[in-house]
């Protein structure tokens, strides 16, 4: 939730528009006391029926031991700590069980649009997590510990935020295939994928020498294992494969990006093609001797169907915080009086004393990812 008096989930993109989702923490007391702290404010409940449950959401009850965790995970570290005072205490715990209260409303009305998140679901997008992780150089449980989560934690925040994006796509959808298709068409240049082949080398004599005899009709594939430094490709005459644009380094992309307009390429967006074979091209790997044997355009997938669309995310807000506004207008919603009073129209739980409506400035927002 965004621009509003909410400390749960905040939504970080990742250098592959993946995300995290991170913690407001709280710096400057030990947290053995912030946590006294904590088990005192529960503790005060004890000997009456009701405490175990911090709140009760459309017949879904929040235990204590939850908001427990909630508050342990946002005081993160020692050195992380800024809570000096009780009514910190109080105001942390308020804003976690609001929180959890948020989400379960979430989860109660993506059910009611037939959006259900399967612990598969969550399984593979911690699978991509723990993945990316590794390539950065760090672990899961260390990313874990730096936004100060647990793993369940995360789980519970990864469920949310798959139901919202669901719901998002089922009250805003994509626009009919073919008329994205339409557009991709319109703007080819930015999409087309190039089949291409080359031979590299690390000098421009031998280049030349290269070019030449493929010019004159000289077989790729002799070629290629003749001359070609690039591993990859010399032993498969030079091929490449398809790539999308952005790719290659910029002197190759510039070349095949020409090349596919040459030739029985120019015009087309599918199929075999041969376009003419390139002078030598410098690069920072050496010499490239160029040729595009296909193009095609891309099949559309969801990412794809984001970029030919680019305003949908902005829509699929406006529709989602509609959507929330609702839901909290209509939730059922009791809170143990011993951490406060839920205050309806502003979807926060506040102080008993405090007079509903003291938050107008802020407004309820759920964050659309995708």
């Amino acid at each position: 939730m965004s621009g509003r008096r909410y400390s749960g989930a905040v939504v970080i993109a990742d250098p592959k528009s993946r995300f995290l989702l991170r913690r407001r923490s709280l710096t400057g007391v030990p947290v053995a006391l912030c946590l006294a702290a904590l088990f005192a404010l529960v503790a005060s409940g004890c000997g009456k029926s009701s405490s175990s449950q911090a709140a009760v959401v459309n017949g879904t009850i929040i235990p204590v031991s939850q908001l427990k965790e909630e508050v342990s995970a946002k005081l993160g570290a020692a050195s992380q700590s800024t809570a000096s005072t009780a009514q910190d205490m109080v105001t942390l715990t308020q804003q976690s069980l609001e929180g959890l209260i948020q989400f379960q409303i979430v989860l109660d009305g993506a059910k009611q649009k037939g959006v259900a998140v399967t612990d598969g679901d969550i399984d593979g997008r911690v699978n991509t997590i723990k993945a990316q992780a590794q390539q950065q150089g760090t672990t899961y449980e260390a990313l874990l510990a730096q936004n100060n989560l647990t793993d369940a934690l995360l789980r519970q925040q990864l469920r949310v935020q798959l139901a919202v994006n669901s719901v998002a796509t089922k009250l805003v959808p994509y626009q009919a295939d073919d008329v994205l298709q339409r557009i991709m068409n319109q703007h080819k240049s930015d999409y087309l994928e190039v089949h291409v082949r080359h031979v590299l080398v690390k000098d421009q004599k031998t280049a030349n020498t290269v070019h030449d005899q493929l010019v004159k009709g000289g077989d790729w594939s002799a070629v290629a294992k003749k001359y070609s430094i690039d591993p990859g490709s010399k032993d498969k005459g030079g091929d490449l494969g398809f790539a999308a644009k952005g790719t290659f380094v910029a002197e190759f992309e510039k070349a095949a990006t020409s090349l596919a307009n040459q030739g029985n390429c120019k015009g087309k967006t599918s199929g075999s093609c041969a376009s003419p074979i390139s002078a030598p091209v410098k690069s920072q790997y050496g010499y490239h001797v160029i040729q595009v044997t296909g193009v095609r355009l891309p099949q559309l997938t969801d990412d794809l169907r984001q970029k030919l669309d680019p305003n949908i995310t902005t829509r699929r807000q406006t529709a989602v915080d509609s959507w929330f506004k609702g839901l909290l207008k209509d939730a059922a919603v009791t809170v143990n009086p011993r951490f406060g009073k839920w205050d309806q129209a502003s979807g926060h739980v506040v102080d008993r004393s405090t007079a509903p409506g003291a938050y107008t400035n802020s407004s309820s927002s759920v964050p659309v990812t995708s």
